[in-house]
């Protein structure tokens, strides 16, 4: 009974951290792609620019109680607000579900902000804006320091060999293809933002699941460019999300395959 009151209430604290860290990727979503400042500005209403103040920031609860709408101009708020902290909740529960509540899941939840604002930004813009890219880049650092540290399970030859190594050839097997592609299709298929995501996850996933992430990158891209022609009419599709769906999902059930031998 004690476990499972502990699991509940865990799970509670991932929730709300998960909306919280939702809320903040739509002011990245927003800020970063038109050159904003996302760390000192305060969030403002985007019709009357009035400064949001304690209760309009608690995520999803803000937006019911005022039943979608500004509370300062009456204007109506979007509804991808609180569909955006519902996934970071969600994500953050399958962060939770894989790894508990422990120092590594607090930094792979730091991750998805960073996620989900590079998802709709290079859906809107197809751009992977190098800071956020970065930033990422940083939170991978930050993460294999703390297993190098702290886990007995990875030692520094494991560092160099499957992590660093795995940077490399998963920034140079991307580029190498678009570098292919373009030749063979007479136009740019593979931008350099996608190139330094590769690169980022290499250092999150390993050398090791490269295959897994190719396969799953690939056809996650079919399926989208297939939705990508019927909605939008258009051959040319963001590859951005595609890669981040083969990401989180890999950085979740990755070390699953593994063990199974798959």
């Amino acid at each position: 009974m004690a476990v499972i009151i502990v699991f509940i209430t865990e799970a509670i604290i991932v929730v709300f951290l998960g909306m919280i860290l939702g809320s903040f990727s739509s002011a990245l979503i927003h800020r970063v792609p038109r050159n904003l400042s996302w760390k000192t500005k305060r969030s403002s209403c985007p019709s009357c620019s009035s400064v949001l103040g304690v209760v309009d920031l608690i995520p999803i609860v803000s937006w019911c109680m005022f039943r979608g709408k500004c509370r300062h101009c009456s204007n109506k708020i979007s509804s991808i607000y609180p569909i955006l902290e519902i996934v970071g909740a969600i994500l953050c529960l399958g962060v939770y579900l894989a790894f508990g509540l422990n120092v590594e899941s607090l930094i792979v939840m730091a991750s998805v902000p960073i996620l989900i604002a590079l998802f709709m930004i290079d859906l809107e813009h197809m751009i992977l804006p190098n800071q956020l890219v970065f930033i990422l880049f940083i939170i991978g650092v930050l993460r294999l320091m703390y297993l190098c540290i702290y886990e007995a399970s990875l030692q520094i030859g494991d560092l160099l060999s499957n992590y660093i190594l795995g940077a490399v050839i998963f920034a140079f097997i991307s580029w190498f293809l678009g570098f292919v592609l373009t030749k063979i299709l007479k136009r740019d298929s593979l931008g350099f933002g996608d190139v330094k995501f590769f690169l980022v996850a290499g250092l999150w996933l390993g050398i090791f699941l490269l295959p897994y992430f190719m396969i799953i990158s690939g056809v996650v891209a079919i399926l989208f460019a297939l939705t990508w022609r019927a909605v939008k009419g258009q051959s040319i599709f963001p590859f951005g999300p595609s890669l981040i769906v083969a990401f989180y999902s890999l950085l979740l059930f990755g070390d699953y395959l593994g063990q199974l031998g798959i």
